[in-house]
């Protein structure tokens, strides 16, 4: 036992970068100042604390300013709000309360508190020097396909074109490309970068003993081939695209996406495919509006939209999510920088955020999802859609039931006496002020507008009913009672003239709710006469309170939306877990009126500025024109992917390197404006876009270029000198050992026990509920409101955002895992009891069966001899024996968690 805890030791010995400067901000720090913080400060502090006044002599618009704080000291201590003069302040809980007129709003204050604790980070401002045209940027420039250098003399070797340009760079250092990686560690690197799982012993000694020149290219084109390769690709994609099998909070309605699947199955299909990645844009962003013929399956594509957190159903967050997915997933561009106000440093205004705004605000999410697949016609499928039909039919019931008790309420002489009354205190009210009064008294905008309009067209006809009420509301109110009667029109409908003249009212109030009982009086049986017609007509057909089912939900209170949503939320509960449901797509739908887009002036949507067009960013397309057709979102995908379009073949291209190198070539890959570092080798990365473009898109021909390279074959041995010249090898003068992430991770440990499920597809699974299911990790249930803490714990990304790439962290709790999770311990049992180790028939070739059943290879002699010695001692009759400690231990080694 001792050997074996000696081995665990050494095992959960990791190998970790060099640590971080803890005074350089993470770009999740700085994006979350500019994102949240800047806004708040420049609504509320600049005015007295930005470049015109300084009260105190504390600027709060430049970093330098909030790290100098005031004439008396700092007034931020980063990582302690509590010892912050500037939170006490907007707190309120100094003598110096901040904003001094009116505290700052709740969320402002939270703001600013999280900021602090997690450190203050602030940018970094660029000495004062010629101002520098933002639009020069290099990634704002066309891509152009530069010339290959010449391959240099160099001592290492030269394949394709990436080395030339590679070995160029290396030159210039005096380095040179590394020599070629042993046969052993490249085809284990191929097989988990293409497909995230081990190859097999077999497999290694296969291509080892392979001697043909192209056994290589052979063995890429296997991979790619291979369906794993898209459960691997496709998972890196899904992190692009914030993908989870839920909402989020959402307090009324079933939180799980219950056809989410369908869109991480669409993104594996695609990539397995290698669907031209720009169809592969357009699909997700207008799939809908593509002729797709009889095979519907891209509909799910609108996944890439659609599936993002809920925020509370906050329709302005749900759309800027939608922008920032779109721009930095796809262009690396971080435009939702610009909702409050101009972009602090790329050329983004905030005109361009909203012109992309008004293209998601122009689209809905239709309630019943469209079919993509069918379903063998089963009695279980049959029940269930019978099921879905009775419970469909009781939220229609409810709604209408609602809807008719809402409208006779609506009918009532109290309701008509309201809207009636708000009409008349709004004569000459507009826009937010309107808003704000039917705020006030809780009444419902559609049927003030139907009011509203209804008076004014009886007024301009003359009406002998509506022109009195309009004459009352303009006497005085002082002089109300004294002059409200004789203030009334000659030729007054006698009906109204009689019910005024017998309630004599005091107030316009009290008048208006007379005219209200009159008009609400059942009309007597017969033919009615010319003035009990002319009454009567409010509230006949057509009038104001005649509002069709199609407008139920513009009218419904509270507690009618509680009481419908709950129906609605037990029959989306109901099909996000039957196994029946047949496959639909959350899809996106054009409105039949496309919004008209205006600037929310400090990103306030009360507060409404220019109206702008729907078009795409000008940054990308110069001779840019407004959207026409629907929303926008077709031509919107079409600037996306022109080949004029100078970001989105780099972004994709700089994605790919990362996957197969541990970085990009740029190393901020959702991020290519003027705040980021060049890329480590710009006219490479213009070589591999201007390549892609030319050949169709094809992401599988761009692994193909990479992968057959001198420079992805290269070994990830280090020297000293290289690690002198290039510490962080932005040169690449070698590969980059990296550790497995989570889902490689798991699904080798699977792998190995000999119990990975490789069925293709379907609802997602709980991988953390025992029986642990055996399904790869990319089928794993995300959920956002419960996320699992090993997802955490190994850096799985977060699905409330956009991820552009993971961190890597070592914490004890990654071996804690590993050596006492019961996962791990069923996967060592199951290994040790796999059937090629039970007909081994002696301790050594026992043990040689579990090394190339876990690390793909035999034991050396001296490992033999260990395991051997250890082993020897086992007993049968205990729970966890020799041999599946054993098997643990090799589960838990640097060599099965880390690819060379």
């Amino acid at each position: 036992m001792r050997w074996f805890l000696a081995l665990c030791a050494a095992s959960c010995v990791v190998v970790s970068a060099r640590a971080a400067d803890p005074a350089k901000p993470t770009a999740a720090q700085l994006e979350y100042f500019e994102a949240k913080v800047r806004p708040v400060l420049a609504d509320h502090c600049y005015s007295c604390h930005g470049p015109k006044k300084q009260s105190a002599g504390l600027r709060l618009d430049t970093s330098t300013g909030i790290k100098a704080g005031a004439d008396d000291g700092p007034v931020v201590v980063p990582g302690d709000p509590v010892k912050s003069r500037l939170i006490k302040s907007v707190k309120r809980e100094n003598e110096l309360a901040m904003p001094p007129k009116s505290p700052l709003p709740a969320e402002a204050v939270a703001v600013l508190v999280e900021w602090v604790k997690s450190g203050a980070a602030l940018p970094a401002e660029t000495a004062q020097g010629p101002a520098v045209d933002p639009k020069k940027h290099w990634a704002f420039q066309p891509v152009r396909a530069p010339l290959v250098p010449a391959a240099p003399n160099p001592k290492g070797e030269s394949r394709n074109e990436i080395d030339a340009f590679v070995g160029a760079k290396l030159a210039e250092k005096g380095l040179a490309i590394a020599p070629r990686a042993d046969k052993r560690a490249l085809v284990r690197r191929a097989y988990f970068d293409l497909t995230g799982l081990p190859p097999t012993a077999e497999e290694v000694e296969a291509f080892v003993k392979d001697a043909a020149p192209d056994a290589w290219a052979r063995l890429v084109d296997k991979l790619l081939a291979s369906p794993r390769y898209g459960e691997r690709w496709g998972r890196y994609w899904l992190d692009v695209a914030r993908y989870a099998d839920s909402k989020g909070y959402d307090l009324t309605r079933e939180r799980a996406f219950p056809f989410s699947y369908t869109y991480r199955d669409y993104v594996v299909r695609s990539f397995n495919e290698d669907k031209p990645y720009d169809r592969f844009v357009t699909e997700q962003l207008a799939a809908d509006l593509l002729p797709l013929g009889a095979d519907k399956r891209p509909l799910a594509a609108l996944g890439f939209l659609t599936l993002g957190r809920r925020f509370l159903n906050n329709q302005q967050d749900i759309i800027d999510d939608r922008i920032d997915v779109v721009t930095r997933g796809f262009m690396g561009l971080t435009v939702t920088c610009a909702r409050c106000h101009d972009h602090k440093y790329d050329p983004i205004p905030a005109k361009d955020y909203y012109s992309l705004y008004g293209v998601f605000a122009s689209t809905n999410e239709p309630a019943e999802l469209p079919l993509i697949g069918d379903m063998p016609r089963t009695p279980e499928v049959i029940a269930f859609e019978k099921e879905v039909e009775t419970r469909e039919a009781a939220i229609v019931a409810e709604r209408d039931k609602r809807h008719a008790a809402t409208v006779a309420k609506l009918r009532e002489p109290a309701a008509v006496a309201e809207y009636l009354l708000a009409v008349l205190d709004t004569r000459d009210a507009r826009g937010e002020e309107v808003q704000n009064l039917l705020r006030q008294r809780d009444l419902t905008r559609l049927v003030y507008d139907r009011w509203r309009e209804f008076v004014a067209a009886e007024v301009k006809a003359k009406s002998a009913v509506f022109v009195p009420l309009q004459a009352l509301a303009a006497v005085p109110e002082k002089d109300f009672e004294a002059k409200a009667l004789a203030a009334l029109p000659q030729g007054t409908n006698p009906l109204v003239a009689k019910a005024l003249t017998d309630a004599k009212p005091k107030t316009l109030k009290a008048a208006v709710d007379v005219f209200a009982k009159a008009l609400c009086a059942a009309p007597p049986a017969g033919t009615p006469s010319k003035e009990q017609a002319e009454v009567a007509k409010a509230l006949a057909k057509g009038g104001p309170t005649d509002i069709a089912l199609a407008d139920a939900e513009k009218i419904q209170n509270r507690a009618d939306r509680d009481a419908i949503a709950a129906i609605r939320k037990k029959v989306d509960t109901f099909k996000a877990a039957s196994p029946h449901a047949p496959p639909r797509a959350h899809v996106l739908a054009d409105n039949a009126q496309p919004t008209q887009p205006v600037v929310f002036l400090r990103g306030n949507p009360g507060n409404r500025g220019p109206q702008v067009p729907r078009q795409a960013p000008e940054i990308v397309t110069p001779n840019r024109k407004p959207f026409t057709q629907g929303s926008g979102r077709l031509e919107l995908a079409r600037a996306i992917t022109s080949p004029e379009n100078p970001l989105t073949a780099r972004v994709m291209v700089n994605r790919v390197w990362l996957g197969h190198f541990g970085h990009g070539l740029l190393r901020t890959p959702s991020d290519f404006g003027v705040r980021s570092d060049p890329p480590s080798h710009p006219e490479l990365l213009d070589y591999l876009a201007s390549t892609f473009v030319r050949e169709g898109w094809s992401v599988k021909r761009l692994h193909r270029a990479i992968m057959l390279s001198a420079t992805y074959q290269q070994s990830s041995a280090v020297t000293p000198e290289m690690y002198k010249l290039d510490p962080e090898n932005r040169l690449l003068a070698h590969q980059n050992r990296r550790r497995l992430d989570f889902e490689a991770l798991r699904d080798s440990l699977l792998s190995a026990s000999g119990r990975l499920d490789l069925t293709e597809g379907g609802k997602p699974v709980d991988l953390f509920k025992a029986p642990f299911s055996a399904r790869r990790t990319v089928y794993g249930l995300i959920d956002r409101t419960s996320l699992p803490g090993t997802f955490k714990v190994f850096d799985v990304a977060n699905p409330d955002t956009h991820s552009p790439q993971r961190f890597q962290t070592t914490v004890p709790q990654q071996a804690l895992f590993l050596m006492n999770s019961p996962f791990v311990q069923e996967q060592a049992k199951s290994l040790a009891a796999r059937k090629e180790v039970a007909a081994a028939k002696t301790a050594a070739a026992k043990v040689t069966t579990l090394y190339r059943l876990a690390l793909s290879r035999n034991p050396t002699a001296d490992e033999l001899a260990l395991a051997t010695r250890f082993v020897a001692g086992d007993d049968p009759k205990s729970a966890f024996g020799a041999w599946p400690q054993l098997a643990q231990v090799l589960l838990l080694s640097n060599e099965f968690a880390f690819v060379d």
